[in-house]
């Protein structure tokens, strides 16, 4: 494939590109491609076919604040050599390695905004009464629907129908 300029591919992978080439190999085996991107998402790398192999949104990503918005077409966690944990290329990682750190950054910032936990709304008792029969209602047709099994008779009745809100 063929890697873009300064985009996040390019700086993961810049030790493994040929200056003039600015191409890897990679193993990209899909069913399905980007052919056309959406507005705002810019391409970071390109197959031979013209297919879009990498993309990001260039103003959602800075992974140390924890935005990160990209898509890869090519599978760099199996680009390993043959019987080794060793990757073809040393910007293999970097994708998942960012994205972790993304995740952290985000959980941060999450930890350190969050408000105290929200009391529980108080519902009058005959609300409360319907939200309850309507969460059984929906434990037991989830329990038909994952056995496949009938109801049985003697417990139609906890099977109501919903409660009417205005």
């Amino acid at each position: 494939m063929r890697v873009v300029e300064s985009t996040p591919l390019h700086r993961w992978f810049r030790d493994s590109l040929e200056e003039e080439k600015m191409e890897i190999w990679v193993n990209s085996y899909n069913h399905q491609g980007v052919k056309r991107l959406a507005q705002g998402f810019v391409p970071m790398a390109f197959a031979p076919d013209g297919l879009i192999e990498g993309f990001y949104d260039h103003d959602s990503y800075n992974p140390g604040e924890g935005k990160f918005i990209m898509g890869l077409q090519f599978h760099p966690e199996r680009m390993r050599r043959p019987d080794s944990d060793e990757f073809d290329y040393l910007g293999c990682p970097y994708a998942y390695q960012e994205f972790v750190k993304a995740v952290i950054a985000y959980q941060k910032k999450l930890n350190s905004s969050a408000p105290a936990m929200p009391k529980p709304i108080n519902l009058n008792q005959e609300i409360e009464n319907k939200r309850k029969r309507i969460v059984k209602s929906f434990s037991l047709a989830r329990e038909m629907y994952i056995t496949g099994r009938e109801m049985h008779p003697s417990k139609e009745y906890e099977l109501q129908a919903g409660a009417e809100y205005k």
